[in-house]
């Protein structure tokens, strides 16, 4: 198998090229602890055919389920991007000589392709093979995706989006202990259909620290009104974690300061793309923009 691979290390700081394996071009991840862990942007047939066949056989939302075992790495990759511009990773384990898959995940730089504001990048299609679950594992692909987006936009990342069904990862996403990164907050549920079916899925935002100080900016001021308060304390709650429904109390507190005229002469980009966000998802109870 030849692939063109733009060169993943860059990703990770310290991140060292290894061995090859069945073509493909395998890096470090750079995560601390994981050594043996490594990351490319291919994997043979008969790997993504034995990961299609375990997705077919599972009762889960993952869209590549569609796809059934016959899935070509180029069909997914022009199928992703169709969407929206998209990067799939594929991880692997290396020890005593041999390569195993364990997993895969993708980043997207933007929710869709007619998402109009840059810096909302989208954590999606994780898989962790069966035999490779309870070790772990999902963290570090978690940690590895979330430092590719910082790499990618630097200090234009305005927040990182990720969705689950499952309470054991979504667990992890809410208490992930990555240190030097926020906390993920429940956005509100979004609706997918996946093999035909309508799954409700959680969804979950991480907000870049900046991004938080800019919406508190237009936040600031004097005799606010109670809602206007309200979102302060929303804001507030960011320290202690613990918060669910985020994308509809911000929408509620945000639409109600605006008849009040608070916003009349404030600008508030942050809080309006928020929102959008929302609706493009789209979450339950936001029209689909």
């Amino acid at each position: 198998m030849s692939v063109d691979f733009k060169k993943i290390a860059e990703v990770a700081d310290g991140a060292e090229l290894i061995l090859p394996v069945n073509g493909a071009q395998l890096y470090n991840t750079g995560i601390a602890g994981m050594e043996e862990l490594v990351v490319s942007q291919s994997v043979d047939r008969a790997n993504l055919r034995n990961l299609l066949e375990c997705l077919v056989q599972e009762n889960c939302v993952h869209s590549w389920r569609n796809f059934g075992p016959e899935g070509t790495l180029e069909e997914l990759l022009r199928w992703e991007n169709e969407l929206r511009p998209t990067k799939i990773f594929f991880f692997y384990l290396e020890h005593d000589g041999e390569t195993h898959l364990i997993g895969t995940g993708a980043v997207a730089d933007r929710l869709s392709q007619d998402f109009p504001h840059p810096g909302f990048c989208v954590l999606g299609r994780c898989y962790i093979m069966p035999q490779f679950r309870c070790r772990g594992f999902y963290r570090h692909l978690l940690h590895y995706r979330m430092e590719y987006c910082k790499t990618q936009f630097g200090n234009s990342l305005n927040a990182i989006h990720i969705g689950s069904i499952n309470e054991r990862v979504s667990r992890a996403i809410a208490n992930h202990q990555l240190t030097g990164w926020p906390r993920f907050f429940h956005l509100g549920e979004e609706e997918l259909r996946v093999a035909g079916q309508i799954k409700t899925v959680g969804a979950y935002l991480l907000f870049a620290p900046e991004y938080i100080r800019r919406i508190r900016r237009a936040l600031a001021g004097p005799h606010a009104p109670e809602c206007v308060i309200e979102l302060r304390n929303t804001l507030a709650e960011f320290e202690s974690g613990g918060m669910s429904n985020l994308g509809m109390r911000v929408k509620e507190a945000f639409e109600e300061a605006c008849e009040h005229g608070w916003f009349d002469k404030r600008r508030s980009p942050e809080i309006e793309q928020l929102l959008l966000f929302c609706s493009s998802v789209p979450l339950v109870g936001f029209k689909c923009s």
